[in-house]
């Protein structure tokens, strides 16, 4: 296990992964790329660092391409300071198990980022969870981001085209960026927030399950999308209650049965995004 005074592991032109175990503890970053690109396809990462914790960094040359792209492996990152993973141009998961809690953004990139699979959770605790400087996608896999309190968020995207067309996908800060209706083709609901520890139960006026979830903080704000989503049913939110027999992703019941609690609120999906409360920002 490497521990660094600065990056544990530098490179210029490229880092690519196929496999392994890294641990490494590092005053800087973990694993930066300074003028090229990064591609893990597999292997097991732990990073414990004060600066970022994957990188590909360079922005000063405009023939080169500093794109990150995650085809699989495990990845745990840890940043007292710094970003969890960034690209200076387009981010890329494809599949993998990502796990990252940070002081700054949990995932940044420049100019595009893409979620068509694996698990993802984010967490930062004074900045954005996940955060595109230019377009955002999501396509496939379980994303749980968590921001700081506002103006920060879940996701953002500065405005730009945020777009989901699958995956189930829960954001928690002080406000979201609103996914863009005309390019979507999967529901979402924009909800206000609750307290840290609380149970937030979503169901079907049938009471078919769509969303049960234990909030890991106080925030105002909740962005979820889902496949069990659909636009023209209405829905009861429901807070507190308990559950039995369950597994869950940081928070997210994957299952479980639900015992309710207070009925706090219902909404209809009514358009491809809806709502029912909480702030949109950047």
């Amino acid at each position: 296990m490497p521990s660094a005074v600065s990056d544990g592991i530098h490179t210029n032109e490229a880092f690519i992964a196929d496999g392994g175990t890294v641990t490494m503890t590092t005053k800087g970053d973990g694993i930066q790329c300074e003028e090229g690109y990064v591609v893990i396809n597999d292997g097991t990462f732990t990073i414990n660092v004060a600066d970022k914790g994957i990188a590909a960094s360079y922005d000063t040359d405009t023939s080169i391409d500093p794109y990150l792209t995650i085809n699989g492996g495990t990845i745990n990152i840890t940043s007292t300071a710094g970003e969890g993973i960034e690209s200076k141009s387009v981010l890329t998961i494809n599949s993998g198990n990502i796990s990252v809690k940070t002081f700054d953004d949990g995932l940044n990139a420049g100019t595009f980022i893409y979620i068509n699979g694996g698990t993802v959770y984010a967490n930062s605790s004074s900045n954005d969870g996940i955060d595109s400087n230019g377009k955002l996608t999501v396509t496939g896999g379980k994303v749980v981001s968590i921001g700081a309190a506002a103006p920060e968020e879940g996701f953002d995207c500065d405005r730009n085209t945020f777009k989901i067309t699958g995956g189930i996908l829960v954001g928690m800060g002080g406000a979201t960026s609103t996914p863009t209706a005309s390019v979507s083709t999967q529901p979402s609901v924009i909800m206000s927030g609750g307290s840290a520890n609380q149970l937030l139960h979503i169901e079907s006026n049938e009471g078919a399950e769509v969303l049960t979830l234990q909030l890991p903080k106080t925030f105002t704000t909740l962005l979820f999308s889902s496949p069990k989503l659909k636009t023209g049913q209405s829905y009861r939110v429901y807070s507190g209650g308990s559950v039995n027999a369950s597994t869950t992703f940081n928070g997210l019941y994957t299952s479980g049965t639900y015992t309710a609690g207070t009925q706090s609120g219902s909404f209809t999906a009514s358009t491809m995004v809806t709502n029912a409360g909480g702030n949109t920002g950047r």
